[in-house]
């Protein structure tokens, strides 16, 4: 393209300042919201005040775009459109400083330059404009660019929907030597160290157009290099110091976007290179990060790799949302008395963290045996602390906060669910899109105050279950766990739903087919409207949750193909909700007809404390799984619903590269994006470099000097002491106790851990590693997982059995496992290194073995 030099001048020196409504005409230098600008006129104003040499110009607004249409009628179609009489007297007083010189004008639309389609060539620029009359008729035709035949043609391959943003950008013609386009990337080979330029005499039209071959330049660390001299010319068209200049150019501005490969239009005048266009280069493969070092500072106190629900780092938005989690493990410290101040999960190198926090927040010196009892009644914070535990015995505050959760909690949390969710995000402004993600982040703070809150309350009534069978039966310490078989609905009730589906399907050979064939979502949901209704339904009740709490995983109703997949394989594996509820009614009887055969001879008072912790334990037990849902795995998908949003206007308007990007920001960062339009290119792909950095760096199981435990806990008044042993037996049965893991057995192909749910099977391994891979299992596959999150159990119905490298006997893997009678060993370390796809295995879940067989 082709404007003119000149130094940029201010908005009183432009005389824009009241030539009427302030947003109608811009200074180019000012014209940095997208929104108003248009995308062309916006990524140059940006590249201007980062410095790159950016000849002057004015810009006629979306605002004015939008008024021509509402006085044409209002329709979408621009064509036939009039510049209205005070737009176009804005614009001529803009431009009248210039005086009577040759315009360059420019179609500046919202939707051109994306990071994956270009739209080069589709919009309309008028050359060698002179005179009010032809510049309102340039900006007429640019207007009615927009609706072109290409472009209409260009939307509807890409299945975009029309869009309104039209601005125009208006300049002074240069008179150049020559100019062109450089890209930052050889745009045939993908090469990135390298770049490619092509060159033309005069003005870049004849090249943009394809009516003139150009000379090529390639410019690498060596130099520049005239790699394709034109065709019948005796003399080049830039000199090598010129080429060199022009590659200059093209790196800052692709320094100033983020470092994504850019597609940059220039010319020279004189001895200077002007920057007219940037853009990013489409089709190329993403380039890998460059790493970018992560300072390792470690806190004092004694850390723990958390891997249970972090196999991964988190992405810096999903850390940021998760923080508050912390104010969760402190009130659960609080409302059972335990003798510590909670737990602390903190980001360590790019890994998560987490220690037990001692009460006051330091670890205290070593107390003898003699002394402990003397600390409990001295020491401040201790006596605070053991009247909390006694008084939480006494008012049986587990009881009361799994009951509040029945009557209050779980109703308010589904209420304000639905009504987010409910929220068409699209049709909000800024400004309530800003006051949504608000509201959804207060949800997601307080979903995590109640989750934690009931597990503490689940600690202490499923421990005085275990504890009860311990002494009183003698039982190992997860046979307790027959007791409660099948009594949580909410994990198995995705597949239950599901299974009913597949029996739709199964009626309906034509359908059936289709879903069998792996036909695509949309043939299949339009093939059967009845159908597309119900799995509709199912989507809208089991869909809303994020499939692990990681914000950048996609949720469960944005993958439709994974669900008819599961159907697929459903209706291969037979699953029978009904057969299976039989079998765990049928454990959950015979272990409680056992215990109470064995307590006979006991005294009454034995009896009806077994009796007692039971009734109380059926009621807790669902809690496990239930209140997850409503307090973690919903509210965090309305928060990726949210954000998601906001990475799309600003990805939009050039703040980011994509909307997915927004992941890789902190919520301030992105709000003050969104009311600030600050660009957070560069930002992202440092994090990007960052992220890249600690995936190669993984942290070491632990940080610290381990303290030396708890003073005894025969020393603690009762309550306290009940409250620590609960705590203890809790924290083993979430992340395993060492001593359940068994040795190595002599088998070279044996892997070993924690029995979770008892039965044997044999079948292929199928290692998935992320919610990525869902798509990957088949029915009848060995899953063999890092940990799962409670979204997993949507694939349980299609397991075969469960190998897990972390976990515990009351982790979530073990206990969908349990509900769905999949032999399960969870916590082996390293099954996901040692076992690979295809190999055939048995899984022991009442040993605890996995024995390879081919």
């Amino acid at each position: 393209m082709t404007t003119t030099t000149g130094r940029p001048r201010s908005a009183q020196q432009d005389g824009l300042i009241g030539t009427g409504e302030p947003d109608l005409v811009l200074p180019l230098q000012e014209a940095t919201d997208l929104r108003l600008a248009g995308r062309k006129a916006a990524t140059l104003a940006v590249l201007a005040a980062a410095g790159c040499p950016v000849p002057p110009g004015v810009v006629l607004s979306t605002t004015a775009f939008g008024r021509a249409v509402a006085a044409g009628g209002g329709g979408p179609d621009p064509c036939g459109l009039r510049v209205p009489d005070d737009v176009g007297a804005a614009l001529a007083s803009a431009v009248a400083r210039w005086g009577d010189v040759p315009l360059a004008v420019r179609s500046s639309a919202v939707d051109e330059d994306l990071a994956d389609a270009s739209y080069a060539g589709l919009y309309t620029t008028v050359l060698d404009v002179r005179g009010t009359a032809a510049l309102l008729d340039a900006v007429r035709r640019c207007w009615e660019s927009a609706s072109s035949t290409g472009i209409v043609a260009y939307r509807q391959a890409r299945e975009e929907r029309y869009r309104t943003g039209m601005a125009v950008l208006v300049q002074p013609m240069l008179r150049p030597a020559a100019a062109g386009v450089a890209f930052t990337a050889d745009p045939v080979t993908g090469e990135r160290d390298v770049v490619v330029i092509d060159a033309v005499p005069g003005t870049a039209e004849a090249l943009v157009s394809g009516e003139e071959t150009p000379e090529r330049w390639a410019v690498r660390g060596s130099g520049p290099e005239l790699s394709g001299p034109r065709p019948g010319s005796p003399e080049p068209v830039l000199t090598p110091g010129l080429a060199s200049a022009v590659a200059d150019l093209a790196r800052q501005v692709e320094a100033h976007r983020g470092g994504r490969s850019q597609d940059v239009e220039w010319a020279v005048e004189g001895d200077r290179v002007w920057l007219l266009q940037a853009r990013p280069v489409t089709g190329l493969p993403d380039r890998p990060p460059t790493p970018v070092e992560v300072p390792v500072e470690v806190p004092g106190g004694f850390w723990v790799r958390e891997s249970t629900h972090s196999a991964l780092p988190w992405t810096r938005m999903t850390r940021e949302v998760l923080a508050p989690r912390n104010r969760g493990l402190r009130k659960w410290a609080e409302d059972t008395g335990l003798l510590i101040d909670g737990g602390e999960v903190r980001d360590i190198g790019g890994w998560e963290y987490v220690r037990i926090v001692p009460l006051g927040g330091k670890e205290p010196p070593p107390l003898p045996a003699w002394a402990a009892p003397i600390a409990f009644r001295v020491v401040p914070a201790v006596r605070r602390r053991t009247r909390q535990a006694a008084a939480a015995a006494r008012d049986d505050i587990p009881m009361q906060l799994l009951r509040r959760w029945s009557a209050q909690w779980r109703p308010q949390l589904a209420g304000r669910i639905a009504a987010l969710r409910g929220v068409d995000l699209p049709t909000l402004d800024d400004a309530a899109l800003e006051a949504h993600l608000r509201a959804v982040l207060d949800l997601t703070e307080e979903g995590y105050v109640v989750h934690f809150r009931l597990h503490g309350a689940l600690m202490m009534v499923l421990g005085d279950l275990a504890s009860t069978c311990r002494e009183l039966l003698a039982w190992p310490d997860d046979r307790w766990l027959d007791l409660v078989a099948g009594t949580s609905a909410t994990s198995t009730a995705p597949g239950r739903a599901l299974a009913r589906i597949a029996m739709t399907v199964a009626e309906r050979p034509d359908l059936r087919r289709l879903v069998t064939d792996g036909a695509p979502s949309e043939v299949v949901l339009a093939a059967d409207p009845e159908f597309a209704t119900e799995f509709a339904d199912y989507q809208e009740e089991f869909g809303c949750r994020v499939l692990s709490y990681e914000l950048a995983e996609e949720s469960l109703d944005e993958r439709p193909e994974l669900v008819l997949g599961l159907l697929r394989d459903q209706l291969t594996t037979g699953y029978d909700p009904a057969r299976h509820d039989e079998e765990l009614a049928r454990r959950r009887r015979a272990a409680a007809d056992e215990a109470r055969a064995r307590l006979a001879g006991r005294s009454p008072a034995d009896r009806e404390r077994f009796e007692s912790e039971l009734r109380r334990a059926l009621e807790a037990y669902p809690v496990r799984e239930d209140n997850e849902f409503f307090t973690m795995s919903a509210p965090l998908a309305q928060a990726r619903r949210a954000v998601l949003e906001v990475g799309s206007r600003l990805a939009s308007r050039g703040s980011l590269e994509r909307p997915d990007d927004v992941f890789h920001l902190e919520p301030g960062e992105l709000l003050e994006s969104l009311r600030e339009g600050i660009d957070r290119l560069a930002l992202v792909a440092r994090r990007r470099g960052e992220r890249a950095w600690v995936l190669a760096h993984p942290g070491p199981a632990s940080y610290g000097r381990a303290p030396s435990g708890p003073p005894p806990l025969s020393a603690m008044p009762a309550a306290a002491r009940r409250a620590m042993e609960r705590f203890l037996w809790l924290f083993d049965q979430l992340l395993g106790k060492e001593d359940e893991r068994l040795p190595a057995g002599p088998g070279a192909g044996a892997v070993r851990g924690i029995p979770a749910s008892a039965g044997t099977y044999t079948g292929p391994v199928r290692v998935i590693r992320t919610e990525a891979e869902f798509d990957r299992l088949r029915g009848g596959d060995v899953l063999v997982c890092p940990v799962t999150s409670p979204v997993w159990s949507v694939l349980f119905p299609l397991v075969g059995a469960l190998v897990t490298d972390a976990g515990g006997t009351l982790s979530h893997p073990a206990i969908i496992a349990r509900e769905f009678g999949v032999p399960a060993v969870i916590a082996t370390r390293d099954g996901t290194s040692r076992l690979r796809d295809g190999q055939l295995v048995t899984v022991d879940g009442g040993t605890g073995t996995v024995q390879v067989r081919s």
